[in-house]
């Protein structure tokens, strides 16, 4: 894949900050692209296939890595590990985790951060990302930790939406969720980890940042991770009283 990205950008005689620029990313993206150290999504993959004029073709290799067995540590995205999890642990600094966003606080999520992006790009986003969830094994349980401001900062209907959406997926027994209280913070959690435990036993972490996903397979960044998931937990608010805030603002 970072082969193909890179003699297509030279095909076309594009620099890597023209390329990032097509599909609303930084310049470094590209860079890190072409490098292996990040990837894009199966979403920008697909603009990247039709801008090149590939017919399919960077859509193709990404189809053929992640059919292999194991995981490709230079491709391999958030989709393509939850459909191999058994459990995602996911823990966030700010907004309420992605793969449980109830469709108006997608909307609201995916706006603010592609500013530059029409509403109809955002509206098919935000309907691809509140399916994510339904697609996936019924098998599947979720744990997230998120602050509780995530859901402070929005307006009044879409922060009863999502309350109500998150108690429906926590009646389910699917889900399970942990709000960290205003005033506590989420200490050395600077970007939104999600930490897959595969069908095999391994397990494989992913890190969200502004010019794409980092993945992380080796051990000792994985338990890294995990140790501040554990930390998240510990400042986040017992079951039951996530559970009693949650029917509050659903019924506000």
């Amino acid at each position: 894949m970072q082969r193909e990205l890179r003699r297509l950008r030279k095909q076309r005689g594009l620099t890597q900050a023209q390329v990032a620029e097509v599909v609303g990313y930084v310049p470094s993206a590209a860079s890190n692209w072409e490098t292996g150290r990040t990837i894009p999504d199966r979403a920008t993959i697909a603009e990247l296939d039709t801008f090149f004029g590939a017919r399919g073709g960077l859509v193709r290799i990404l189809e053929e890595v992640t059919q292999t067995d194991g995981v490709a540590p230079w491709l391999s995205d958030d989709k393509q590990l939850s459909e191999r999890a058994v459990t995602i642990e996911v823990v966030t600094p700010v907004l309420v985790p992605a793969l449980l966003e109830s469709p108006l606080y997608a909307r609201y999520a995916l706006a603010e951060g592609r500013p530059s992006d029409p509403m109809s790009r955002i509206e098919a986003l935000a309907k691809d990302r509140c399916a994510h969830l339904g697609s996936l094994s019924e098998d599947l349980r979720v744990f997230a930790t998120f602050p509780e401001s995530g859901l402070q900062g929005v307006s009044r209907a879409v922060r009863k939406e999502q309350a109500a959406h998150l108690l429906g997926l926590i009646e389910s027994d699917r889900v399970r969720v942990h709000m960290v209280p205003r005033g506590s913070i989420l200490a050395g959690v600077t970007s939104p980890f999600q930490i897959y435990k595969l069908r095999d036993g391994s397990r494989v972490a992913t890190s969200e940042h502004t010019n794409g996903t980092i993945v992380v397979n080796e051990a000792p960044g994985v338990q890294r991770l995990q140790e501040l998931a554990r930390n998240a937990l510990g400042s986040a608010l017992p079951v039951d009283d996530t559970l009693r805030r949650l029917k509050e603002i659903s019924d506000e």
